[in-house]
Parts: structure tokens; sequence; C-alpha cells
């Protein structure tokens, strides 16, 4: 297996997947947006640096992916490291994630809470396959146009950034009360890198809790995030 190291727009891969837009080119990787030429939709493709020293384990945690069946998570539709070029192909999600929402202003903390069942109801589905994220994001919660939660990144986000826990359940489930806290309050208590939202008011490096961040919390989903 070897990839190219001239990958631009109007590149083909597999024969179908054009690329079109690069989105983002960080960490070894790019994301783009492209066209699956057979099927005739937009579809989300991730390539690799020919550097990466990690492409054969995340198209591994891809297909691994692939299996998920729940429609809150993201579907991986093909990936593939025996050609010139390693690619990962999964759906082209259409909407806003939570950090987009969350650079307006906080969210109600109902619909806040809401949005978090679901994607917990995902991770729960993820983590009953086996697979875990252990870097969740503002970043990895959408809110689509169609109306639904879409959690990205399962199983890929944790090779993306060499991520690795003894626990990974419970580093998702730490992730998703920071992502409740975001929601809540519109700052972010993680790592800075994980999000562009202002850093959550602190103490001795802890997170202050919510209710004193931001008025009308109730003590009830203060203790849930802390």
């Amino acid at each position: 297996m070897s990839t190219s190291s001239v990958i631009e727009p109007g590149t083909r891969l597999a024969g179908r997947y054009r690329l079109e837009e690069r989105i983002t080119d960080s960490g070894g990787s790019c994301l783009w947006k492209a066209i699956d030429e057979i099927l005739a939709r937009a579809v989300a493709v991730r390539t690799f640096d020919p550097d990466f020293p990690r492409i054969g384990e995340a198209v591994t945690s891809a297909r691994s992916a692939s299996r998920l069946t729940d429609p809150r998570l993201t579907q991986v539709f093909d990936a593939d490291d025996s050609g010139e070029s390693a690619y990962v192909v999964s759906e082209w999600v259409v909407g806003e994630s939570l950090e987009g929402m969350l650079a307006k202003a906080p969210l109600e903390p109902g619909r806040a809470a809401t949005l978090l069942y679901e994607a917990s109801e995902a991770m729960a589905a993820a983590h009953a396959a086996g697979l875990s994220h252990l870097c969740l994001t503002p970043r990895d919660l959408v809110w689509t146009t169609g109306g639904t939660v879409k959690l990205l990144g399962i199983a890929t986000h944790a090779v993306l950034g060499d991520r690795h826990c003894e626990d990974p359940a419970a580093e998702d489930v730490r992730g998703l009360g920071r992502m409740l806290y975001a929601a809540i309050t519109a700052h972010w208590p993680g790592d800075e890198d994980g999000s562009d939202l202002p850093a959550a008011p602190a103490a001795d490096g802890v997170a202050h809790p919510p209710r004193l961040v931001q008025a009308g919390i109730s003590h009830a989903i203060d203790a849930i995030v802390c």
C-alpha cells in the first residue's frame, strides 16, 4: 500500500469518488467534500498524507464503524488502503454543529438535554458494538437539516488523534458531559484544541459548575454535568 503525495480537487479515487472541496487539512489527513459519481450523491472523503503513521489503523477502524446501524451515527460507506491512495468514504452530513450553534448563544437547558440525550443513545449503540470515540467535542454533534442528531467520528477520530484510554466507555461519558456543559454555557471545559468556544472559567484546573457560569441552570442539570 502506498499513498499519493499529490491529491487535489478533481482527483478521482477508486474510479468513482471525485474530490471537489477540501474542508480540513490537519493531523496528517484531509477531509473533502466529494461526489460519488456512481450513486450521484455527495459524500465525505478522508485522504491521508503519505507519511501518516496510522493509515492501516484508520482504514480498519472505519471498516468497523461501517457496521454500525444507528441512524444517529455517521454512516461509513467505503474504506480502502490497497491502492495508490488510501481513503475513507462516509456520509456527507448537512447541518449545523453544536459548536456553530453555540457561537450565537448557549442553548436553552431543555434543548441541550434533548440533543445530548440523542447523542448518548447513539454512543451507547456504538459501545454495544465494541466501538468508542474518545475525543468528543462540540464539533462532533450536528443538528441536520432533516431535524436529526448526527454524531461524527466514531472509532475513526481516536485513530486520527492517536487517542487511547483504559476505559473507553467512561471517557466517552465524560466527553458527553463536557459537551452538555458547553451546550448550556457556551464555554468549553475540555482541552483548548477541542473547541473554538471560550474556555470554561476554572479554579485549580477544575471548571466552575455550569450554574455559576450561566443563569437559569437547574441544580439537577448541574449535578449531571459535574
